[in-house]
């Protein structure tokens, strides 16, 4: 565990760094974003990978931009790292009463309610409008669907909402029979609408059954990049035809199994 020593000496090389380095002295708050977002996304390659020791260095890495933020906040006099620390201290013990009081809960779920209700008399947005809007698609729908489904809108069993992920599918085979020429921009609007709500209906599915929808695509993305490497390095040679290169992917597709 870091002491007060340790945490106070990181906290002046990152000023120092702010005096003196000119990369440093160029940042803002705004420039930090991409950043922030590349280092929390390595953290979680690392944690897939089950690599601590590489974990570790990515979390130093969040620190960094949790102590720049805030000595760049500082600045300004729009915050500082205490208010930092003091603030999600006494978040944590408001919104904990089970734990620092004397209210109870004996279940994940009576956690969650006492949570949310907590929220609400802080003043905050409803449940579903505090979710970021810059979280990763997949994953904002997987959350927005917990949070609904925590006061009860939900489907009793995972078949219901296969059966809406059907629905989905067939309004927008409707769209595309009906409009033979598939270009219309009209036509195009609406079917890009229901992409979108079949999506949303296959988080569910993935919800229901306990599987994260960010996890499996990503897993389906490393598995394209796989086998279609078996097709890439015979493009680099010679050109083939759309066949050739199906026939090479059923090969890729063999050899795995």
């Amino acid at each position: 565990m870091a002491t007060g020593q340790t945490f106070e000496k990181f906290i002046s090389i990152v000023q120092r760094l702010r005096r003196e380095c000119p990369w440093d002295r160029e940042q803002t708050i705004e420039s930090l974003k991409p950043y922030l977002v590349e280092e929390v996304y390595e953290a979680l390659q690392a944690i897939d990978e089950k690599d601590y020791q590489k974990l570790a260095g990515e979390v130093g890495d969040m620190l960094l931009h949790v102590v720049m933020l805030s000595v760049f906040a500082a600045e300004t006099k729009k915050f500082d790292l205490d208010q930092v620390i003091k603030g999600i201290s006494e978040k944590m013990v408001r919104r904990h009463p089970h734990v620092f009081a004397r209210g109870k809960a004996k279940t994940k779920t009576e956690v969650w309610r006492k949570w949310e209700k907590i929220k609400s008399k802080e003043g905050n947005k409803t449940s579903l409008e505090s979710i970021p809007r810059s979280l990763p698609a997949l994953y904002r729908a997987d959350k927005i669907q917990r949070r609904a489904a925590r006061v009860g809108f939900d489907w009793d069993q995972v078949a219901g909402a296969w059966e809406k992920v059907h629905e989905e599918l067939d309004e927008v085979h409707a769209l595309m029979t009906n409009d033979k020429s598939q270009i219309s921009k009209g036509c195009r609007e609406k079917v890009k609408e229901e992409l979108g709500d079949l999506l949303f209906s296959i988080v569910n599915v993935t919800r229901k059954m306990e599987i994260d929808a960010e996890e499996v695509l990503q897993q389906a993305n490393n598995k394209f990049i796989r086998r279609f490497g078996k097709i890439d390095k015979v493009l680099q040679k010679k050109k083939l035809t759309i066949k050739q290169m199906d026939e090479l992917w059923v090969k890729a597709k063999k050899s795995e199994k």
